[in-house]
């Protein structure tokens, strides 16, 4: 393939990953928890130009190189702000840990979404039905009689028992959670802490708000106008350079 059209091809690619990465934030601003994603882009192979083209004494570090390509689309875990909500069961993170939910496989992933309630077996669980992970100290089914109170450590108390306790994790590398869709992320081989031994490090938890998506709707909309510009000079490029060898095939004909 003309080098030209490779080069445009990449560029092309890698504008359309990171399209569909902005138009997924804007579709994601008022989730509840949601974390942006942010696309990295890496130039490839960078071929050093040499005595064969004249340039300037004082230009450095000329080159060509062979497009670009997306390195990564990682997920940026910054936090979001906390909002009141009426929720008994509602919780927001105040910091870096992660709440653990298992669905029916019985596959423990993270999330942020702290939205919460009690299924028909009295456990806790969200929107989705997936259990949230707590380290119980009574059975469920046994409480006292009343209200939760969930402390900002995550111990539940029913009155002045503790009856269990909200468990948190966080991964070492923020880079390696896979997303998995419905506002879950995978660890996909991170090295995972829990707070089951330890609270220090993995935030607080408030009772009562939940946390808004951390994604800023202006920055998003002008990032993916300037997105489909870039889209539309590399498609304009390719375009060119199909002319140009048309031309040159014209006149060896």
């Amino acid at each position: 393939m003309n080098n030209s059209l490779s080069i445009s091809l990449t560029g092309l690619k890698g504008l359309q990953q990171q399209l569909d990465s902005v138009s997924n934030n804007v579709a994601n601003v008022n989730t509840t928890g949601y974390k942006k994603k942010d696309t990295v882009f890496q130039e490839l192979l960078l071929n050093d130009v040499t005595g064969t083209v004249d340039v300037s004494a004082n230009a450095n570090d000329i080159g060509i190189n062979r497009g670009v390509q997306v390195s990564q689309s990682r997920v940026n875990v910054s936090q979001g702000g906390l909002v009141s909500s009426k929720g008994l069961y509602d919780l927001a993170i105040s910091g870096q840990g992660f709440f653990g939910v298992r669905g029916a496989d019985n596959q423990l992933v993270l999330t942020r979404d702290g939205g919460f309630g009690i299924d028909q077996t009295g456990l806790l669980h969200n929107s989705s039905g997936d259990r949230l992970e707590v380290d119980y100290l009574v059975p469920q089914g046994q409480w006292p009689a009343g209200s939760p109170s969930i402390r900002e450590d995550g111990t539940i108390f029913m009155g002045d028992q503790a009856v269990g306790k909200v468990l948190l994790f966080t991964v070492d590398n923020p880079n390696q959670l896979q997303e998995l869709g419905n506002n879950k992320y995978g660890v996909n081989g991170a090295v995972l802490r829990t707070s089951q031994m330890s609270s220090q490090g993995f935030g607080t938890i408030k009772q009562g708000y939940l946390e808004s998506s951390t994604v800023d709707l202006a920055e998003s909309m002008s990032d993916m106008i300037i997105t489909q510009r870039a889209y539309s000079m590399n498609a304009k490029v390719m375009q060119a350079t199909d002319e140009m060898m048309q031309r040159v095939n014209e006149f060896k004909q």
